[in-house]
């Protein structure tokens, strides 16, 4: 009975626990086997971390922090209820709307115009002798080692522009703007800068508090404040424009009607003045009918001329009144650290790439090499095989291995 279950206790199932010792001797066991690679593959990526982490360009980041005010422009109800605050019950009372809510801000910022209005001021760079236009400095000439990648590393992408720009050399594009200032075209050279200042400038907004972070990073630390300084004068001369722009149309139709009244008033005037002076004491029927008429016309000139300033003085103040729209919470200031490049990081990173590249390729050699000593085993039984079945028998397949083993 004892032999019996010793037995079957030895023909039973292994332990597990068995089972994952041996799985851990042999991952130890392979990372003996080739611990010069994976130290090698190690030393080289920390040393390629350390390199990149000395070379890279500095980044400086400058912040400025504005609130997001909404305006409504439907009036309040009788009793001191607000429109808005109906509009929260799913009420729409038919108020009049700019067209602009605060949530669009963000990409008010990265809008052409904005971006376009940046890249035309000017900035002191670190690397510029003189300050200069940011559609300047990105169209400067590509120094030696540009070129040399241009024409070696980034030499397909280097034809491709050429080829389009060859397509397009009859279809040229118009440049500049219209007499009234609008739409903005910007140049070749202006567009080269817009894509270039795009990925500078982010605008995150904490949706529990409504504040917006304008965030500039640029080489250098005055440079980054100086961005951030321009996207935000700019976008908030953006958000007014925006948010003020059927005020505004009224108002320059209401001017333009009340200057045509100004001197309508003025020629009447004239024109009654020059009666007057010519009749001191008109007798006849006809002349006083004709004074009258013209002191009419004034009369009716003045109540016109009345109205119409009255009605721009109203625009005014409710222009005015639109005015501040985003409030600035903090300046944007020149920053005291860098934000990149992270040096302790990226070698960290590195490190820990190097050593799992090494341990993954550790494993793969290892697996290879399994796979090769299964496939020379089959080898050998098939051969073994063959033997026994060929017509020497048992005594072919010993000439065989005796050959082999002298071999």
């Amino acid at each position: 009975m004892s032999e019996t279950g010793s037995q079957n206790h030895s023909d039973g199932p292994a332990d597990p626990l068995r089972e994952d010792e041996v799985s851990l001797l042999d991952i130890l066991l392979v990372l003996a086997r080739h611990k010069t690679l994976i130290v090698r593959t190690v030393l080289v990526f920390t040393l390629l971390g350390v390199t990149y982490a000395l070379t890279a360009s500095e980044e400086f980041t400058s912040e400025a922090r504005v609130v997001r005010e909404a305006q409504s422009e439907g009036a309040d109800l009788p009793g001191g209820i607000s429109s808005r605050a109906l509009s929260g019950f799913g009420i729409n009372l038919g108020e009049s709307a700019s067209g602009l809510t605060p949530a669009a801000f963000p990409d008010v910022l990265q809008s052409r115009e904005v971006r376009l209005a940046v890249v035309r001021d000017t900035f002191r760079f670190p690397d510029a002798q003189r300050p200069m236009t940011y559609v300047d400095y990105a169209n400067q000439p590509p120094g030696v080692l540009s070129r040399v990648l241009k024409y070696t590393l980034w030499l397909p992408w280097t034809l491709k522009g050429m080829l389009g720009q060859a397509i397009s050399e009859d279809i040229p594009a118009p440049v500049g703007t219209t007499e009234a200032g609008e739409p903005v075209i910007p140049s070749e050279e202006e567009n080269a800068a817009l894509k270039s200042i795009a990925g500078t400038v982010s605008a995150p907004v904490d949706e529990e508090t409504g504040i917006m972070t304008i965030s500039a990073t640029a080489g250098g630390s005055q440079l980054a404040s100086e961005l951030a300084k321009s996207f935000l004068d700019h976008f908030i001369t953006r958000v007014r424009e925006i948010r003020t722009e059927k005020v505004r149309e009224r108002l320059q139709f209401v001017k333009g009607r009340f200057e045509e009244a100004e001197q309508e008033l003025e020629a009447a005037e004239d024109r009654l003045a020059q009666f007057l002076g010519r009749n001191q004491n008109p007798t006849t029927a006809t002349l006083q009918f004709r004074r009258d008429r013209l002191q009419r016309q004034v009369s009716f000139k003045e109540q016109l001329y009345s109205e119409l300033q009255s009605q721009l003085t109203k625009m005014r103040l409710d222009l005015q009144r639109r005015q501040p729209v985003v409030t600035v919470v903090e300046q944007p200031v020149p920053p005291m650290s860098r934000s990149a490049p992270q040096r302790t990081l990226i070698v960290l990173l590195s490190l820990i790439l190097g050593g799992f590249l090494g341990i993954g390729v550790a494993f793969v050699a290892t697996f290879l090499q399994n796979v090769g000593e299964e496939t020379e085993e089959q080898e050998n039984i098939a051969e073994i095989q063959e033997a026994f079945s060929s017509n020497g028998g048992v005594f072919g397949f010993l000439e065989k291995l005796i050959d082999k083993t002298e071999k």
